[in-house]
């Protein structure tokens, strides 16, 4: 009877053993698909409030540091692909622990090569969400790690414990913290409480980081780079202001984030002149003090493609630059200009013709705006968004 019980206990271990190994690629590559899922997916809905409109701010700037990220990616994806081959092929040939090469040095190198590969994506997308998504990712690795390392001591015995004290874990560094604190502040604490104690210091070192940075790309950044045109109506002539970068570039195809190529720039700023829509809507904002209008493209929903026709939809900000615009430090555009109201462009028509607004433009004024606190935050998020590409 007790052999009996002893056989299923055993059996059921194995089992379990058997399917912790089998989907063993799924735990280790969870956190990642978390960390790309949650960087890249559909997050216009953040903009609406102040509270989390921050999450959308570039944290390193985009299209400047491309190199660099697909270096990493290329490097990281490289090195989790040879480290697994090698450790899964010892799996199935039953060689043991594996101790060789990179694993000499490493004792996950498997994570820390995800990890170099996120990093990569960071630089590439930029934005606060993507970094901080990657601190959460390096942590769920810091506890899968840990959770190995049980499982390879109580295997191993002795070996793994002589091999885990002259290597060093998923990031260089961590063995030692990890040390300090439990030493120290968590080492009174009960696991639960001391693993939540150690995530909130992470997000805290992911916030503070993000936002040094922002501040010192901010202390640091120069004139607004943007194309300036002019409309003329009621013997006036209006700037227009596009900041330069991503959507329109002085000597690219217009709109280069929707990755198309037969948009030009020319036509874009040919059919804003050409338009007596435009011009009727934009001209009751003279009243009220505008001098400037800014654009702004939004790329998810920017381009619509209808039959043979191609046409952009597209925000207008009519805006008191307070005098002549002739250049200003990004970090002060915002202090400096006030928003007047709001022009959605749906429908602009890039080609060469007539009136080039085939659907309509929504009109909406600086009170209306106030009005609808999620629409007025989600405005000004654009611009801080916006402007932390150029810092």
């Amino acid at each position: 009877m007790i052999n009996d019980k002893f056989k299923r206990l055993w059996k059921g271990i194995a089992y379990a053993a058997t399917g912790f190994v089998i989907l063993e690629p799924l735990w280790m590559l969870t956190p990642l698909a978390g960390f790309l899922y949650g960087s890249v997916l559909n997050v216009d809905f953040l903009e609406s409030s102040k509270a989390t409109s921050w999450l959308l701010l570039f944290v390193f700037p985009p299209r400047r540091l491309i190199a660099i990220g697909l270096f990493l990616v290329v490097i990281g994806i490289t090195v989790f692909l040879i480290c697994a081959y090698k450790v899964y092929a010892a799996k199935a040939f039953k060689r043991g622990l594996v101790t060789t090469r990179i694993y000499r040095y490493l004792r996950h190198p498997q994570y820390t090569a995800l990890i170099v590969a996120g990093a990569g994506f960071v630089i590439l997308w930029g934005r606060f969400i993507a970094y901080l998504c990657l601190f959460i990712m390096i942590y769920l690795y810091y506890l899968l790690s840990k959770k190995e390392e049980s499982i390879c001591l109580s295997r191993y015995g002795e070996a793994y414990e002589e091999y885990r004290k002259r290597t060093t874990g998923i990031i260089p560094g961590t063995d030692f913290l990890e040390r300090l604190l439990t030493k120290r502040t968590l080492a009174t604490l009960s696991k639960p409480i001391a693993t939540l104690c150690s995530f909130l210091l992470v997000i805290c070192l992911a916030l503070t980081s993000g936002f040094t940075i922002l501040k010192a790309r901010e202390a640091c950044s120069g004139r607004l780079p943007v194309i300036q045109k002019e409309i003329s109506f009621d013997d006036k002539k209006l700037p227009i202001i596009i900041p330069r970068i991503p959507y329109l570039d002085k000597d690219k195809p217009i709109i280069s984030a929707f990755r198309k190529r037969d948009l030009s720039p020319d036509i874009f700023f040919q059919n804003i002149k050409s338009s007596k829509t435009i011009k009727d809507k934009l001209a009751a904002f003279c009243d009220v003090g505008m001098d400037m209008v800014l654009i702004i493209f939004e790329p998810r929903r920017g381009m619509i493609k209808e039959k043979s026709d191609t046409m952009v939809n597209f925000l207008m900000l009519p805006m008191d630059a307070g005098g002549p615009f002739t250049g200003i430090d990004t970090k002060d555009f915002r202090k400096k200009f006030e928003i007047k109201g709001l022009l959605k462009v749906k429908g602009m028509l890039m080609a060469n013709g007539a009136e080039p607004i085939k659907w309509n433009i929504d009109v909406m004024t600086f009170r209306d705006l106030q009005e609808d606190d999620k629409l007025l935050n989600s405005i000004e998020s654009k611009i801080d968004v916006l402007l932390s590409r150029f810092y």
